[in-house]
């Protein structure tokens, strides 16, 4: 004899695959997402013949605005400390960057973009605005983009504490 209670267990435990099997998707397909983001930055600085790996070009685009530390960069969360340390000295080698260290904190590093580093980022930043103008039309809304922004945050916030 099958009770209410017991179809319920059974339709939560159902649910709860259900919803087990999408988050692991979701979690793929951001993933897929993120290689598919570094070969479209690879590509835009292949059409420009720069030297750069995607992910010298994405410091470049988080240090347009202003100097930052090393360790505010890392703060944003995308960069570990070596590999930091690794592409920024590469750039630095590169002319992309001006390294220095700030009168508050002699064993910090502060990096500021050289004219070089600045057109560099303006053009990937530029080539961003092209694609996220095109998403209108593959029928994914402003709404529906700050929807998602917000899920994925959430997601972030539960795993860092």
């Amino acid at each position: 004899m099958t009770t209410a209670f017991a179809a319920k267990t059974d339709f939560d435990e159902i649910e709860l695959v259900h919803k087990s099997k999408h988050f692991t998707k979701m979690l793929q397909t951001v993933e897929i997402l993120h290689r598919r983001f570094l070969d479209v930055i690879t590509s835009e600085l292949g059409r420009r013949d720069k030297a750069l790996s995607a992910v010298q070009a994405l410091i470049l685009c988080h240090a347009n605005e202003r100097s930052m530390s090393l360790g505010q960069l890392q703060a944003i969360g995308q960069y570990e400390g070596t590999n930091l340390t690794y592409n920024v000295t590469k750039l630095a080698e590169g002319g992309y960057v001006k390294l220095s260290r700030p009168q508050w904190d002699k064993r910090s590093s502060l990096i500021e973009l050289t004219e070089e580093g600045r057109q560099v980022a303006q053009v990937i930043l530029c080539a961003l605005d092209i694609h996220a103008d095109s998403l209108a039309g593959i029928g994914i809304s402003t709404q529906e983009l700050m929807l998602l922004t917000r899920a994925l945050k959430d997601i972030n916030h539960l795993w860092s504490n």
